[in-house]
């Protein structure tokens, strides 16, 4: 259903994310058709194809010695999820210069509550790619709808610099064009199951109403009537940024033993690089860090900085773990879990980063 009353809901994407990726990391790629996955000598699989390769029969999933096979022109790059996710968190703080809210769909895709009016959201639309592309070097995709699933569905039609907004009273007329497969949840088997029955379009799906879909395919039927009435039935969950994050371990040594200031500063250094990855991969910095340390029979204690420059960085989160650990007297104390938090959470800006990843 749309975002609770009818209200437009927008969805923002990079499209061939992995192969955008790939493509900027490695220019040698050049613009050929592109396969990114895994070996296909270790049964590797097709995590994202270009769209030239999809007009060819490729999908996500497939085996890529198969997908090699049918176009064995085709070149291939393995999955960096390492870089995905740093790129991922910037574009996330692209996003969220422009909207302050919004709900995640995956390391490229974007929900958002959308203006009524077209031409305002087509602006906003024209905000966000402009952000996305001078922040981040990558193309976005827009489109708008009433219905959530139908905004995701317009932005895959759409193109940098076009967005696709689709307005209530285009709605029904618009939604009755889309081929079936289209729908989330029809896959090859559930088009063949819904031929049978006779719906081979959406009008078609719609006709054979809820009661007789509920029997025939259960939750899955009532979904698929839904979306054939064009309402969703996720509902628009959209965030703002956390207020902090956090990361703990528990360190256990056998025989009572006390744990020594050794292993905890160890221990916060791995909770730095966790904490690292949690920021790149939401597109945030921090400027406070606090440090918690408790066990059985023991009072907690807590120690807490600030980092001065707002920062996403595991070294310096490291050293200030360091510092905070070395405020505390752990003579005969019986600490056996490290948590560490960050506090005063600000979206990160892009432009110093894009040289280091592209």
């Amino acid at each position: 259903m749309s975002s609770g009353a009818g209200e437009p809901v927008g969805y923002s994407h990079v499209p061939e994310f992995h192969v955008q990726v790939a493509r900027r990391a490695n220019p040698m790629l050049g613009d050929g058709p592109l396969l990114i996955g895994g070996d296909p000598l270790k049964r590797g699989k097709v995590v994202c194809a270009s769209d030239v390769l999809r007009a060819r029969g490729i999908v996500d999933g497939m085996g890529m010695a198969e997908a090699l096979d049918r176009v064995p022109e085709a070149q291939r790059a393995p999955t960096d999820m390492a870089r995905a996710r740093e790129v991922s968190g910037l574009l996330r703080a692209a996003m969220r210069e422009v909207v302050d809210a919004v709900e995640i769909d995956g390391l490229a895709g974007f929900y958002l509550r959308a203006p009524r009016e077209s031409h305002e959201a087509r602006l906003l639309a024209a905000r966000l790619e402009a952000a996305v592309l001078e922040r981040v070097g990558l193309p976005l995709h827009c489109g708008v709808a009433p219905a959530r699933f139908a905004a995701r569905l317009a932005a895959e039609a759409a193109s940098s610099g076009t967005a696709v907004v689709v307005t209530a009273g285009e709605f029904q007329s618009w939604l009755n064009d889309q081929s079936l497969e289209r729908l989330p949840g029809v896959g090859p088997k559930t088009a063949a199951r819904l031929a049978e029955l006779g719906a081979v379009d959406i009008p078609g799906l719609r006709e054979l109403g809820l009661e007789r879909l509920d029997i025939l395919l259960g939750n899955h039927g009532r979904s698929l009537w839904l979306l054939a009435c064009g309402e969703d039935p996720k509902p628009l969950r959209v965030t703002r940024h956390p207020a902090s994050l956090s990361r703990e371990e528990t360190l256990e040594l056998s025989g009572g033993q006390v744990v020594s200031r050794e292993l905890f500063e160890a221990a916060s250094g791995r909770l730095a690089d966790a904490l690292e990855r949690a920021l790149r991969r939401d597109g945030l910095r921090a400027s406070r860090i606090a440090l918690r340390l408790s066990g059985a029979g023991e009072r907690a204690l807590t120690r807490s900085c600030s980092l001065g420059e707002p920062t996403a960085e595991a070294a310096v989160l490291a050293d200030a773990g360091r510092e905070l650990l070395g405020r505390v007297t752990l003579d005969g104390r019986r600490f056996r879990r490290l948590a560490l938090i960050l506090k005063g959470l600000e979206t990160a800006g892009a432009p110093d980063r894009q040289l280091d990843l592209f």
